[in-house]
């Protein structure tokens, strides 16, 4: 991202899923597109800039090139995941105009100009509701606002209640886990 070009994000993501297809990967778990807020996030490294709109620019430019090749990503975490630090039990407490202004704009625009074929939700919580399972977060924001029609995912161990987060519109829990199989069975009938 510091360099600011477009054509080398490009040809960073062809490069990226020429790899995936000499080693039968179709979806890549990246790119994080997370705002970097603050030093201490353990995962600043994978995330592009601490600015919304370069970080959507430059992201979309990396997800148009590795799905150039028909390999897919996962764009990640969605949303307001700016910490490891006990991120499995804190919560990010923010307004609306930030969360779309600040959190989620860089996804808006990484959806309208690349069309990820997945999005990985982070494992925090967002004003107290585990995203996993946040039908505010999920459904209202990313699908009807953002407009995402893809498959959504957990990031792995953030379902904490599968029913909870099948309502909220999460596609896909990782990994795989027989008890939460089981009470989704159970509620489905």
């Amino acid at each position: 991202a510091n360099t600011f070009n477009e054509n080398v994000l490009y040809n960073v993501g062809q490069v990226l899923a020429s790899q995936c297809i000499n080693e039968n990967v179709d979806i890549i778990l990246a790119p994080g597109i997370n705002i970097k807020r603050t030093p201490l996030c353990g995962r600043n490294f994978e995330y592009f800039s601490e600015d919304p709109y370069l970080t959507g620019v430059l992201a979309s430019s990396y997800v148009n090139g590795i799905q150039s090749k028909n390999i897919g990503v996962s764009l990640k975490h969605f949303c307001c995941n700016n910490r490891e630090f006990d991120r499995l039990y804190q919560s990010s407490d923010v307004d609306y105009r930030t969360l779309r202004e600040v959190y989620t704009k860089a996804f808006e625009m990484v959806i309208k100009d690349a069309n990820p074929y997945t999005i990985m939700c982070s494992y925090n919580a967002v004003n107290g509701i585990n995203v996993a399972e946040n039908k505010f977060i999920l459904n209202d924001v990313l699908r009807d606002k953002l407009h995402f029609e893809n498959v959504l995912i957990s990031d792995w161990g953030a379902v904490h209640n599968r029913v909870v987060a099948l309502k909220a519109s999460l596609d896909i829990q990782f990994p795989y886990d027989e008890v939460q199989i089981k009470k989704l069975q159970r509620a489905l009938n």
